[in-house]
C-alpha cells in the first residue's frame, strides 16, 4: 500500500492528523500491521522478522485512537531500537526508552492528542515502562478517551459492586494503594483486585 491509502485506512484508528506520521512509519520500515481481537495480557507486540520477512507488529482493535497511537509508538520503537542496536539490547532497557522517546516527538510538535493525554505521555516518557499500564496516570488518561466505555475498578467507591470479564461478582472493600480489598460474593473470600483492571458495574 502506498502512503496516502495507509493514511485513509488508520484514520479509523489514530487521532485526526496522526495518520500521515503512522503510515509514513509503516512504509519507511516495512511494516505488517495487524488488527487484533482484544488480549487481555497486552494491547500490541512487535514480532522479529525472519530472513525475508517484514515486521510485524499487532494492536487490539478494540483501543480508542489515543491508546491505539501511543501502543503503536511504544511497538514502532522496538523495531527502531533493533534496528539501531541489533538483538542484544534488553528489550525494554535504554536504548528502546530512547526510541521511544524519539519517535514520539511529532505527537507533541503536531498536539494530535489532548492535553491531558499529552501531559500524561510526556511525564510517562522521562522514563517509559514495559507497557502504559504500569503508570496509572497515563493507563487512567488513555482509557478514560472517546470510545473507550470502560469502567476501571478505581472509577468505583467502596461497597459498590461490579463483575469481571468471567462472570463472577464482587463487592469492593478498600483500596490498598494500588489495589483494592474486594470480597467476592459467591464464595465470600477476599481477594486483592489492581485499581485498573477493567469491570462492569
Amino acid at each position: 500500500m502506498k502512503i496516502g491509502e495507509l493514511s485513509a485506512v488508520l484514520q479509523r484508528f489514530v487521532p485526526t492528523g496522526a495518520e500521515q506520521y503512522c503510515a509514513e512509519l509503516l512504509v519507511q520500515h516495512a511494516i505488517q500491521l495487524h488488527i487484533k481481537r482484544p488480549r487481555s495480557t497486552k494491547f500490541g507486540d512487535y514480532r522479529l522478522p525472519m530472513p525475508g520477512e517484514p515486521h510485524r507488529i499487532s494492536i487490539n482493535k478494540d483501543l480508542n485512537r489515543q491508546a491505539f497511537l501511543v501502543t503503536f509508538l511504544h511497538e514502532v520503537a522496538h523495531l527502531t531500537a533493533f534496528e539501531r542496536y541489533g538483538r542484544r539490547i534488553s528489550p525494554h532497557g535504554a536504548e528502546w526508552k530512547s526510541e521511544f522517546q524519539r519517535v514520539s516527538q511529532p505527537v507533541f510538535q503536531a498536539q494530535w492528542l489532548p492535553q491531558d493525554v499529552q501531559a500524561a505521555l510526556a511525564r510517562y516518557l522521562r522514563n517509559p515502562k514495559a507497557s502504559s499500564c504500569s503508570d496509572p496516570h497515563l493507563y487512567k488518561v488513555l482509557h478514560a478517551g472517546e470510545g473507550s466505555g470502560k469502567t476501571l475498578l478505581d472509577d468505583l467507591h467502596p461497597g459498590q459492586e461490579f463483575a469481571i470479564k468471567d462472570g463472577r461478582r464482587f463487592q469492593a472493600l478498600e483500596k490498598k494503594r494500588t489495589r483494592w480489598r474486594c470480597k467476592e460474593l459467591g464464595s465470600g473470600k477476599i481477594f486483592l483486585v489492581p485499581g485498573l483492571m477493567e469491570v462492569q458495574v
